[in-house]
C-alpha cells in the first residue's frame, strides 16, 4: 500500500456514519397537509397488530432495504402506509444517530391532497393532524435520562490506565414528550419533530 493507492481510496469516497454497517438504517417522512388554509402535521397511531411498538404514535417510514436510497425507502413507505404518491419532499433534516444503534433519515414533506390518503390497516390503525401553530407554541416536557453500560465479564481492564478504576465517560440522552388532546407524541418521532420545530424557529 503506497500514497498512491491510498489517494485514490480515500479521494473519492463518501463520507458517512462511522459503523453504518452494524446499524439499522430507516427513513421517514414528516408531512405537512394544509386544512382550511391552517398547515397541519401528520401522524401515524401504528397498528395494534404489530409486533413492534404497537399502538405507538410515528411518521410514516421504515427500513432502508438494500440497494435503495434513504428517499427511496422514505417514498416507498409513504405508499405502503397511507397510499400516498403525490409528495413535495421539501428536504432532508438533520440524519438520526441513537445510542440503541439505529439511524434515521428525516425529511420533511408537503401532501398535495388529503382526499389520496388510504392507510394500510396492516401497519396503521388511524392518523391525526395537530396544528403546526399548535406544536410551535407548547414546549415538550423533557426528562434527562442516564445510560448504563454493563462490560463484559473478560473486559481487558489489565489494557487500559488505572484499570478498574478508569474514569469511563458517562452517556445521557432525553426523552420528550409532546401532549395533544389525548395523544402522547415521545420517543424518536418526538425527538425528530423537535428538530423540525427547532429550525421553523
Amino acid at each position: 500500500m503506497n500514497l498512491e493507492n491510498i489517494t485514490n481510496k480515500i479521494g473519492n469516497s463518501k463520507p458517512y456514519i462511522n459503523g453504518w454497517e452494524r446499524m439499522r438504517r430507516s427513513s421517514i417522512i414528516i408531512p405537512l397537509v394544509e386544512i382550511n388554509k391552517v398547515v397541519h402535521v401528520l401522524f401515524e397511531v401504528r397498528s395494534k397488530k404489530l409486533n413492534s411498538q404497537p399502538g405507538d404514535i410515528c411518521f410514516p417510514g421504515g427500513k432502508i432495504d438494500e440497494n435503495e436510497t434513504p428517499k427511496e425507502a422514505a417514498l416507498r413507505e409513504l405508499l405502503e402506509e397511507l397510499g400516498v404518491k403525490n409528495i413535495n419532499l421539501i428536504n432532508e433534516l438533520d440524519t438520526v444517530v441513537r445510542y440503541d444503534g439505529i439511524i434515521i433519515h428525516p425529511y420533511v414533506g408537503v401532501i398535495k391532497n388529503i382526499e389520496e390518503i388510504k392507510i394500510s390497516e396492516d401497519e396503521v390503525d388511524h392518523v391525526f393532524y395537530v396544528p403546526l401553530s399548535y406544536l410551535l407554541e407548547h414546549q415538550p416536557l423533557e426528562f434527562n435520562n442516564k445510560i448504563n453500560i454493563e462490560r463484559a465479564k473478560e473486559f481487558p481492564y489489565d489494557l487500559i490506565v488505572n484499570r478498574e478504576n478508569y474514569k469511563f465517560r458517562e452517556a445521557n440522552y432525553k426523552s420528550l414528550f409532546y401532549k395533544y388532546e389525548t395523544y402522547n407524541i415521545w420517543g424518536i418521532t418526538a425527538e425528530m419533530l423537535q428538530n423540525f420545530l427547532k429550525k421553523l424557529n
